[in-house]
């Protein structure tokens, strides 16, 4: 019973790290509302400091701190518990172009899938633009694109991501293929 349940808080937590771009949306050809999340909106450069990072489609800013290849989360950190992620496989892409795509399935079915530009702002954060979804058989388009910001850190080789919440979780990727 315990093993059950504790399988179904991973699955949950792993889906609100993947998941989290969802839209509520009203007749086939709406637009998503806009995300009421403080992180999701595009960071703008200050007066005295021009925004020098790159736009969806240029590809990101060079140095040891950009994640490029194919990473798969492994674990999650919560309140000082690990757990290995097993059930859910969730794969993301960072491309040196400055493409991204990212896929969850569960016992190999796939049930997320989304793809768009990613760029790095600072030393911690990294900014996904959403510009595609697919839940199941359902494709989402988002015209404007969606914009999730996650704090990262990038081990010192490119081995490891960690993305963080808001609340604190973070989700740890290993990289199985080089950029």
């Amino acid at each position: 019973m315990k093993t059950r349940v504790r399988a179904r808080i991973i699955f949950l937590l792993a889906m609100s790290l993947v998941a989290s771009c969802k839209a509520t949306s009203s007749g086939k050809n709406a637009k998503p509302d806009a995300v009421k999340n403080a992180n999701a909106s595009a960071p703008q450069a200050g007066p005295n400091q021009p925004d020098a990072s790159p736009k969806p489609g240029e590809p990101p800013l060079a140095g040891s701190s950009q994640p490029l290849g194919t990473y798969v989360m492994s674990e999650v950190h919560d309140k000082g518990i690990v757990s290995i992620i097993s059930e859910v496989k969730t794969v993301i892409r960072f491309s040196p172009d400055g493409s991204y795509d990212r896929s969850s399935s569960k016992q190999g079915t796939p049930f997320h899938n989304d793809w768009g530009h990613y760029r790095v702002e600072g030393d911690d954060k990294l900014i996904l633009s959403i510009e595609m979804s697919k839940e199941k058989l359902n494709n989402k388009v988002h015209d404007p694109p969606l914009q999730k910001t996650h704090k990262f850190t990038l081990s010192p080789d490119g081995q490891e991501l960690r993305l963080t919440t808001e609340d604190g979780k973070t989700a740890v990727f290993r990289r199985t293929e080089g950029g």
